[in-house]
């Protein structure tokens, strides 16, 4: 019979996995653990089929599941080092699909992530591959350098909106125009997670942030960027797509679209870029599990899912 096996002191009590359970397998123990936070536990475990919902939605990576005697285990690619992030913030996520994809295309090893300023500035504690720190901004530039001068190494950037689109909007369209062999890994929350919840780029209209107070006024700060239909219009091929790690089939399908962008990496293609809606339960001040649903009533009409670009059959090396 499957079970979930959870290590209840990682675990932050986002209750995501409950959410996630079709069988209502778990519930939260009374309990405290390690770190001060209630955690889930098995409270109907003869209702467990093995889905592995609970285990994609954990952004702690605090759930594992047996089935036929067979158990899943935390990637290779991620240090046994906890998540900095806040309870039920999906960053975590995104981190455990990118290190299962190292893992799979076993190029852990050469591979070399850029991490800036942000909620991801602690990335290299996590990743158990080689990491460099970039000035805010600047990752693209970075990953430049060390593709240009090792074009042997997987390199990729990991970077937030506030980031990304803002103070690094030129890096990232130079980039992308210069059609860099790199993987960007784009984290849109919709915030700026790490400083105090101030409006980004991709703040929604009228959404609320510490900044606007009342609610994004496009009459005076514009629309919110779509970065990967912006990128879309430059002629350089590319691999351009949008995903969400809000329910167990979006992350699934997030990590094929992650996987997607280190082949052409790998088979030196073209430059990809993937954009990731994610939560910011605390800057957005909801639960995690009213924070997955804010995002797909409100994000995800605004930024559409899917592959906006993909590089034209004549571009693809022979083989691949």
């Amino acid at each position: 019979m499957p079970s979930v096996i959870i290590e209840k002191d990682r675990c932050k009590g986002c209750e995501l996995c409950i959410n996630a359970c079709p069988e209502h397998v778990l519930a939260m123990s009374e309990e405290i653990n390690a770190k001060g936070y209630f955690f889930p536990m098995a409270a109907h475990p003869e209702n467990c089929t093995g889905c592995r919902y609970c285990l994609l939605v954990c952004p702690d990576v605090a759930i594992q599941v047996e089935n036929k005697g067979k158990v899943t285990k935390r990637p290779d690619a991620l240090t046994e080092k906890g998540f900095s992030y806040c309870p039920g913030c999906t960053h975590g996520v995104i981190h455990r699909l990118v290190a299962e994809v190292l893992d799979e295309l076993g190029v852990r090893e050469r591979t070399v992530g850029i991490a800036p300023v942000g909620c991801s500035v602690l990335a290299y504690e996590f990743f158990a591959c080689d990491m460099q720190e970039a000035s805010h901004g600047r990752a693209m530039a970075v990953a430049t350098g060390i593709k240009r001068g090792r074009p042997d190494l997987v390199v990729f950037t990991y970077q937030g909106d506030g980031d990304l689109a803002s103070i690094g909007m030129a890096e990232t369209i130079h980039s992308a125009n210069r059609g860099e062999k790199i993987t960007v890994i784009f984290v849109n929350n919709a915030i700026y997670g790490m400083t105090g919840g101030q409006m980004a780029p991709t703040t929604l209209p009228g959404q609320v942030a510490s900044t606007c107070p009342t609610g994004r006024d496009v009459n005076l700060a514009g629309y919110p960027i779509r970065v990967v239909e912006l990128l879309k219009e430059l002629k350089t091929p590319a691999y351009l797509a949008r995903v969400t790690v809000d329910d167990p089939k979006h992350v699934l399908a997030a990590k094929k679209a992650i996987r997607q962008a280190f082949k052409y990496q790998l088979e030196g293609t073209c430059f990809s870029l993937i954009e990731v809606l994610s939560t910011c339960p605390i800057g957005w001040g909801m639960q995690p599990h009213e924070a997955c649903g804010w995002l797909e009533e409100n994000m995800v009409p605004y930024y559409p899912l899917g592959e906006v670009k993909v590089p034209e059959p004549a571009v693809v090396k022979a083989g691949s």
